[in-house]
């Protein structure tokens, strides 16, 4: 009796221990938000992508767990502070562990087909074990490699291995990269290092700094890469974090240029970070998913899902602050992938793991990027239909619709999505396709057209000559040219000698001559007209970047430009012996302005039939327009002061110099008015709340 009841007791005290380490989670049970961006680039919330399902290893023990990974049906944990791995059968629940007398601190952890590979920070090494935790190799420390720097220090954080038995890890504050090792465990050399590019005044130190103060320079070393992992394709991926990081949400810093990047073999990053449609600066590990795409986590438990080519398919998760809520974490540290796309994140602080299961709709999601990405068209574009349906503000989906179009060679269809989500890249590779199509179709009507339109031109020229001579011998040209239109026709004709002969030309603009005030003024409203044009109405291909500004902030940032530029040059001229007066210089400056206006709506035109393979083009003729306007300005404003060369740029530095204090001073007094207008508000409210009691 005494025996049955003891087997009893045992049996009952497995199933609460079995209770312990593995719970159950209802999708109820606090599910976070889930994320997309919109088509206007803003996060939109969106249906659930994952649901928490299921809580591992909430009461075994675990101290400071560092790193999880996920192999067949096993989990396999660092447990840092006990100083050991822990294996949990996910099928069996049951829990295995591996010590070690040389384990210090393992804190990373990856199993290949027949290894499992820890690396560990404390003890300087990294192990190489079988699957039931046999030691058979230690990676210490290369000892006099040429490769490795005195100075470099060796703590791997983490580990990955490739395909073919190559050895990646990730040392603690190792700026030069990662550290690449054969399978024999030969050092090998270090593999994708971040790139730290100089400012102006760090090159002029580079050129005249010694080696021991640039050494003492810790602040130009670029930042050392926070954690990594490998595709199936052997793609490393690989998140960085910002040089100083401060867990305190007050404190905490912008986000950081390539946190997240994807390197081949070569060590490329060949995952562009324009692509990126959000890139956090706290990321603490990365995962690869079974569909091409990537897991991205940071310490506050957000989790950002990308797909192939960097753009952000969901963002989910977040801190669990005023309690323990699932989905949720307290310190996220880790995360993993199992085969049918279940997240595995690892809490530290509450020393658990929560699993995440993918909803229908993220299944959905993932097998149409899966089928554009594998050729099947037809199924894709029928998925992403679908999932515009549930969500037409999603950008990604957009995306995915209109690339499943176009490579069914539906450009205008394609194009339309492409225009939709912003999509310049796209839509530029779509138009180049609709355009070949144009002009192969039409070419030789648009040469047919032409020729007749040529011949049609030179006989109308040879046999009207006569006529026309006729025609205008019948007016009274002096009246003509003493009118007020054929004045400012003229005036405005010799904004073309300006042009051409700006030295001399300038002469007569300052001695008044050629040129007045009106027909300054309208060259002015042309070059007005052409710069909203260009700022509102480019294709979309090369639409500005001031696109999205106003029309009446536009309008202020032209004419007050233009104001101070005028206002400040007179000031400084007066001060320093210049001649010319305030007309003198808005004249010179509105016909300097003449190649802005000719080349601007060209550009404009252009940038509907070009693509980005020749946006050289474009580009050219918008330098060539301003630096041609910039000469004539620099020119008109020397022959209107009489200064010297030396002269002139010496009044064009202090005139931007008056402009930018001339600012100043505006800023301070809005701000000032602002604060003097809210009192005079408050205290007129005041006063009539009172005078009404």
């Amino acid at each position: 009796m005494k025996f049955t009841k003891k087997v009893y007791l045992s049996v009952f005290s497995i199933f609460l221990i079995l209770l312990s380490c593995t719970v159950s989670v209802s999708a109820s049970q606090g599910t976070a938000y889930t994320y997309t961006i919109s088509v206007d680039g803003n996060y939109i919330r969106t249906q659930e992508a994952y649901i928490p399902s299921a809580i591992y290893l909430k009461d075994a023990g675990l101290s400071q767990p560092n790193d999880i990974f996920i192999s067949e049906n096993l989990m396999y944990l660092a447990d840092t502070g006990n100083k050991r791995l822990v294996i949990y059968d996910l099928i069996k629940k049951t829990i295995d562990t591996v010590e070690n007398d040389s384990f210090a601190s393992p804190s990373g952890i990856f199993v290949s087909d027949s290894n499992i590979y820890v690396a560990d920070k404390d003890a300087e090494a990294v192990f190489i074990m079988d699957l039931h935790g046999k030691l058979l190799k230690t990676i210490k420390r290369p000892q006099n490699s040429p490769l490795m720097g005195t100075e470099s220090i060796f703590k791997p954080v983490n580990v990955v291995v490739s395909a073919n038995g190559n050895i990646f890890v990730v040392g603690e504050s190792a700026y030069e990269g990662l550290m690449q090792f054969s399978p024999e465990g030969e050092f090998q050399g270090y593999f994708a290092a971040n790139k730290r590019s100089m400012t102006l005044l760090e090159q002029l130190q580079e050129k005249i700094f010694t080696d021991k103060q640039k050494e003492q320079m810790l602040s130009r070393k670029p930042r050392a890469i926070q954690n990594i992992d490998i595709s199936p394709r052997d793609l490393i991926y690989s998140v960085t974090q910002s040089a100083e990081i401060s867990y305190s949400w007050s404190n905490a810093e912008k986000k950081t240029e390539n946190a997240l990047k994807m390197h081949n073999m070569a060590g490329t990053n060949i995952l562009s970070t324009s692509k990126f449609m959000d890139d956090e600066w706290n990321f603490v590990d990365i995962a690869s998913g079974p569909y091409g795409n990537s897991y991205a986590l940071t310490y506050t438990g957000l989790i950002y899902e990308y797909d192939s080519e960097g753009n952000l398919i969901f963002s989910f998760g977040g801190r669990a602050v005023l309690g323990d809520r699932y989905g949720l974490f307290t310190y996220a540290q880790a995360l993993d992938l199992d085969k049918n796309g279940f997240i595995y994140v690892l809490d530290k602080e509450r020393a658990l793991v929560q699993v995440l299961t993918p909803t229908d709709f993220a299944v959905l999601t993932h097998k149409a990027v899966y089928d554009l990405e594998n050729g099947n068209y037809g199924e894709s574009e029928e998925n992403w239909l679908n999932i515009l349906q549930l969500n037409g503000m999603s950008k990604i989906a957009h995306i995915g619709y209109g690339k499943s179009l176009m490579r069914q060679q539906r450009y205008s269809e394609a194009c339309e999505h492409f225009k939709i989500a912003n999509d310049i890249a796209n839509y530029s590779e779509c138009f180049w396709e609709i355009r070949n199509d144009l002009i192969n179709n039409y070419i030789i009507y648009a040469v047919a057209v032409g020729f007749i339109v040529l011949v049609l031109a030179v006989t109308r020229q040879i046999f009207a000559r006569k006529k026309v001579k006729e025609v205008y011998s019948s007016y009274n040209l002096s009246e003509l040219r003493g009118s007020c239109f054929s004045r400012l026709a003229s005036n405005l004709k010799y904004s073309l000698t300006v042009l051409r002969h700006p030295f001399d030309a300038n002469y007569y603009l300052k001695t008044q001559k050629r040129g007045d005030f009106i027909s300054a003024t309208v060259l002015i409203f042309a070059a007005f007209s052409v710069y909203m044009l260009n700022s509102l109405k480019r294709g979309f291909i090369f639409s500005s970047s001031t696109a999205s500004i106003s029309p009446v902030m536009l309008t202020l940032l032209f004419f007050i430009s233009l104001l101070l530029f005028v206002t400040g040059n007179y000031m400084v001229a007066t001060i320093n012996d210049g001649e010319g007066s305030f007309k003198n210089i808005y004249v010179a400056v509105a016909y300097s302005l003449l190649p802005y206006i000719i080349i601007t709506p060209l550009n404009i035109g252009l940038s509907y039939v070009l693509t980005l393979n020749e946006a050289f083009i474009i580009n050219v003729l918008s330098i060539a327009a301003v630096v041609w306007s910039a000469v004539l300005v620099f020119i008109g404003i020397m022959h209107i002061h009489n200064y010297s060369f030396k002269q002139t740029v010496k009044n064009i530095v202090l005139t931007v110099l008056f402009m930018i204090l001339a600012l100043v001073v505006i800023a301070i007094i809005y701000l000032v008015w602002n604060k003097v207008f809210d009192f005079i508000s408050s205290l007129i409210s005041e006063v009539s709340y009172r005078a009404k009691k």
